[in-house]
């Protein structure tokens, strides 16, 4: 009697800590709805938004090195006679121009650097996709997660019940004769230990479903209901190809921009070759405009001809830079067809699995039917009865495990293939 008050007064508590459980408000979602609502409120995919953005951004500024930049210049010198000594300073002089500026040739490393930042901003677009699949990974576990707790708190209710019925039986039993005071005592603890069972079930809903909340970025105090998955979300199998996989794609992305590394190291051996040019007046008397309109180019040249190993040191890390990355693709993608296999070999145990299981409820079922009968005719014992009721149970958990591990096995090969 004692439990009962206890549990009650901890249930109360649970329910009506606002900590734990939601207010009265609720939102039921399906599995897309709930998957769509957390890509729609993740901050992190708002990060990578904008470092997409920025990254076209950064592109673009690259590109406009295409075409040269023009420039205005302007000034003038005023240089009094009291002043200056005017052989230095002409007395003063003044310009208008317009100037432009153009590398000939610089070795391909604008190109490369162009390039670079094309493979830069597709980076950013697959990091921004991981993203997304990785989130859909998380809510469909915890999906999942809630509806296998949700199953379970029925089979724990469903117990409850089973030997509640089963403690009545027993007491009627024992005013005739058939059983003992043990025997009721027996069950009772059964009984007591599947109440307990029936409320940390209850507690775990309520945290999964808390956790359902925050990764939707729906307010804390709605409370999800969900509901139960349609056929393609957990059976339907991805078309897997380690090409479509986000993590080997960033990696392969980083190979490309390690590559553009050593080609611009490269670069810096070779000449470079720029002009620059300008239009309009410069002189010294304001007076003598006409003749000082005019304009003038300039070309430069650069050769590198001793730097004392410093490129060629540059280029070597570039080099092996590359190949390191190179190697981190060929485990990268070795590690994931493993990985892959691994799961195939999980989801097919688990279907086998839940075959058995499912079999094993309906085995159980009659094994408790039968034990209990011969209980109420005095041919069987009360252990047998406890054991052939805590055997139905261990089945029915066992069925609903499996359903959330074929599940489970299941997201993560969607999240493998690259798929949301």
């Amino acid at each position: 009697m004692m439990f009962q008050i206890l549990r009650i007064v901890i249930l109360a508590c649970i329910v009506l800590c606002p900590g734990v459980i939601y207010s009265q408000t609720r939102d039921t979602l399906s599995l897309r709805q709930s998957i769509d609502l957390s890509i729609k409120n993740n901050l992190k995919l708002i990060s990578a938004e904008l470092n997409v953005k920025q990254n076209d951004l950064h592109l673009r500024e690259l590109k406009s090195s295409r075409y040269p930049p023009i420039f205005f210049h302007s000034r003038f010198l005023h240089a009094p006679v009291s002043g200056y000594n005017e052989v230095v300073t002409n007395g003063g002089e003044y310009g208008m121009q317009i100037s432009a500026g153009y590398p000939l040739y610089d070795g391909g490393i604008r190109s490369a650097t162009i390039d670079q930042s094309i493979n830069n901003g597709e980076r950013a677009a697959i990091d921004l996709q991981k993203n997304k699949i990785e989130i859909a990974f998380t809510v469909r576990t915890i999906y999942y997660e809630i509806l296998r707790t949700e199953e379970e708190i029925r089979i724990r209710r469903e117990t409850v019940e089973r030997l509640n019925d089963y403690v009545v039986l027993l007491n009627q039993l024992r005013l005739g004769g058939n059983a003992t005071g043990s025997d009721v005592l027996k069950a009772n603890v059964d009984l007591n230990n599947s109440n307990i069972s029936l409320d940390q079930a209850i507690i775990s809903l309520h945290k999964s479903r808390l956790m359902l909340t925050n990764v939707t970025g729906v307010t804390l105090n709605r409370m999800l209901e969900i509901l139960p998955v349609d056929s393609e979300d957990s059976t339907s199998m991805p078309q897997f190809s380690t090409g479509n996989n986000p993590e080997l794609q960033l990696l392969q992305r980083e190979k490309l921009s390690a590559g553009y590394d050593a080609a611009i190291a490269r670069g810096e051996r070779l000449p470079v070759l720029s002009v620059t040019g300008d239009v309009g007046v410069l002189g010294v008397m304001p007076a003598e405009f006409r003749h000082n309109i005019g304009y003038s180019l300039l070309f430069t040249l650069e050769i590198p001809v001793f730097t004392w190993g410093g490129i060629d040191y540059r280029i070597e890390r570039k080099e092996i830079a590359y190949r390191q990355i190179e190697t981190q693709f060929l485990i990268q993608q070795r590690d994931l067809e493993t990985e892959w296999s691994l799961t195939m070999s999980d989801l097919e145990l688990a279907r086998k699995n839940a075959i058995g299981y499912a079999n094993n409820i309906s085995e159980a079922d009659r094994n408790f039917l039968s034990a209990k009968s011969r209980m109420a005719g005095g041919s069987g014992s009360n252990l047998e009865v406890l054991d052939a009721q805590r055997l139905l149970v261990e089945a029915k958990l066992n069925y609903n495990q499996t359903v959330f591990q074929l599940r489970y096995d299941l997201a993560l090969a969607l999240k493998l293939s690259g798929q949301l």
